[in-house]
């Protein structure tokens, strides 16, 4: 016998005084494809669609196992390949799906068959019921080929839709072969034949259900606690303390850059300080560590990190979702806090350095600061080459130095230091340099102090000195980050204000007018390596490190710079006139915003 010989005339008898039909001398019930997608559709909406899926490939394998049995006793086949391709000449006969093979490969031990399944009645009723799938929907189809075709070879066989039209798929292609304890995508389809009656599956959904509610009420049983705090006005710290009771872990909130803080099960405090400092440095290979994000009105502000034994359950995902809503709000108020006040002494400032008042009415408005303008002050600007990093530095700054006044000004960062900071000036410019260089790797900052001053209205004065500062390390240091103080620059600035300008013009033209011209002509850095090289006292490898040269490529341009008859680099007098030239030229730049002074 052939495949292709069955016919339906002659499997098919209808007994009209009876009401009996059989095909292949079995009993058949006509039922229309609408009534089977109605129960599918209720199964899927009893048992989920992972349930009801495994529930009705199940029934599928046990359909193609009886038809492979019937169809194996009641003919004599010309070969097992023909008896194979029996099943699927039946199953369109049904009316089933078209069944069109393309390969079957096959020994004693192992099996590969694909084909093409064309009409599919479960695409149909998937797609009428609920839309594309975004997996394969041809539950039956497959149990019944994987039951068809383990029953006659003899050995377990699995089928696998690699396609399907009812996830968009052009058309449905199925892959059979024989199992594979190794192959994962087997080992993921093989749970869904485990024998399992509808009452265990509906028992089963109800308990989970069950869990579910149990979970419900107890997030929001949390939810209310954390509510209740933030009503109250309570510290952040006290709701994570909630939130690490109910789910037994401990807890960070990792700020988007900021100091972090967080709550440590008791087992975990020896950990405490390492992991508020860089939660990335969780040592114990033993813990799960996972991240939530922290947002509000399309801010990023932060994670919130979730540390225990093990991944978490449904029971603490709702916990945490919950707690999540509750802490965005506490910190995103917080913020807007910490912003107002960066707003109201930005605000005084600009009033402080335009305004005509005088010292006692300005006085009135200084309650937005937090140091005492009768002592000694500094103004120390931060320019960052990044602008778009300006805001991050600041709330960075803030977090780190809560007891300054740290705002933004225009472009630069502004810093007010009482007088205990000017004791020890220098290490505190250089920390906090450092502080920002460690947390924004790329940035190239300039940091410009001021003068000491005593009052408000002189503030004005430090912070000209600070900002005019920063604008000539970056001019004369475009690649390097550097720190200056007002008293280094003092001399410059004191004699660009006491000396007639067009003196001092030609004065620089005569010392290094043809090196201006010449470095504007060849977009080249004669003047910046001169300078380099005058600051370092003479010194090659200092001025090569400096600039990123090598020595020889560092000699050609000082060779060049001789060409134009810089003879007295070699002199005392002579390096003190170019270099005297040099930070006249460049204060001179930034004094009068110019670039076209000579």
């Amino acid at each position: 016998m052939k495949a292709n010989r069955l016919m339906l005339n002659d499997l098919m008898e209808v007994n009209p005084r009876t009401g009996v039909i059989t095909l292949n001398n079995k009993r058949m019930a006509l039922m229309s494809v609408q009534a089977l997608g109605i129960l599918r559709r209720d199964l899927v909406d009893t048992l989920s669609m992972e349930r009801a899926k495994g529930f009705l490939m199940r029934y599928g394998r046990a359909c193609g196992q009886k038809a492979a049995e019937d169809l194996e006793q009641t003919y004599k086949w010309e070969s097992t390949e023909e008896l194979m391709l029996a099943g699927p000449a039946l199953h369109t006969l049904e009316g089933v799906v078209t069944v069109e093979a393309e390969n079957i490969e096959y020994n004693d031990d192992t099996l590969h068959y694909t084909g093409y399944w064309r009409n599919s009645f479960e695409v149909e009723e998937h797609l009428y019921h609920y839309g594309e799938s975004k997996t394969p929907v041809c539950w039956i189809l497959v149990g019944y080929a994987s039951g068809f075709l383990t029953k006659l070879f003899g050995k377990q066989v699995l089928v696998h839709e690699e396609k399907c039209k009812g996830k968009g798929d052009p058309y449905c292609y199925f892959v059979a072969k024989t199992f594979d304890p190794a192959d994962k995508k087997q080992q993921a389809d093989l749970r869904y034949y485990e024998a399992e009656s509808l009452i265990s599956e509906l028992d089963r959904s109800y308990k989970e259900i069950k869990e579910l509610n149990e979970n419900i009420i107890e997030s929001e049983r949390v939810q209310k606690k954390l509510t209740d705090l933030l009503l109250e006005d309570e510290s952040l710290s006290s709701m994570l303390e909630v939130v690490s009771a109910a789910l037994h872990k401990s807890i960070i909130i990792d700020y988007r850059y900021g100091k972090n803080e967080g709550v440590f099960l008791e087992e975990e405090a020896f950990i405490e300080e390492n992991l508020l400092e860089n939660p990335n440095n969780l040592i114990d290979n033993q813990k799960m560590m996972e991240m939530y994000p922290i947002h509000a009105k399309g801010k990023n502000l932060g994670n919130m990190i979730v540390i225990g034994e093990e991944k978490n359950k449904k029971k603490e995902e709702l916990i945490i979702q919950r707690a999540l809503t509750i802490c965005s709000i506490k910190i995103f108020h917080a913020f807007q806090l910490i912003q107002s006040k960066w707003q109201k002494k930005e605000e005084f400032f600009e009033e402080l350095l335009n305004s005509e008042k005088d010292e006692e009415t300005l006085q009135i408005g200084s309650h937005v600061f937090e140091f005492n303008s009768q002592n000694d002050n500094r103004v120390l600007t931060i320019l960052v080459d990044d602008k778009e990093s300006n805001e991050l530095i600041l709330e960075h700054l803030n977090s780190k130095y809560t007891a300054l006044d740290i705002f933004l000004k225009d472009k630069y960062i502004i810093l007010i230091l009482s007088e205990d900071y000017n004791k020890n000036l220098e290490n505190f410019a250089k920390d906090l340099q450092a502080s920002i260089e460690n947390k924004f790797k790329k940035s190239i900052t300039y940091i410009g102090v001021g003068r000491a001053v005593k009052g408000l209205k002189k503030l004005a004065k430090s912070y000209q000195d600070a900002s005019r500062i920063c604008d000539f390390l970056q001019l004369v240091h475009p690649n390097d980050s550097h720190i200056s103080y007002f008293e280094e620059l003092e001399p410059i600035v004191l004699l660009l204000k006491a000396t007639d300008q067009e003196d001092l013009i030609d004065f620089c033209k005569k010392m290094i007018g043809d090196l201006i011209e010449y470095d504007k002509e060849n977009q080249s850095n004669l003047l910046i390596t001169l300078k380099s090289y005058l600051d370092n006292n003479g010194n090659l490898q200092k001025t090569a490190n400096d600039l990123h040269l090598s020595i020889a490529g560092l000699r050609y341009r000082l060779d060049k710079i001789e060409s134009f008859g810089k003879k007295g680099l070699k002199t005392g007098s002579g390096r003190f006139k170019y270099q005297l030239a040099i930070n006249m030229y460049f204060s001179m730049q930034i004094m009068d915003n110019s670039s076209n002074i000579l």
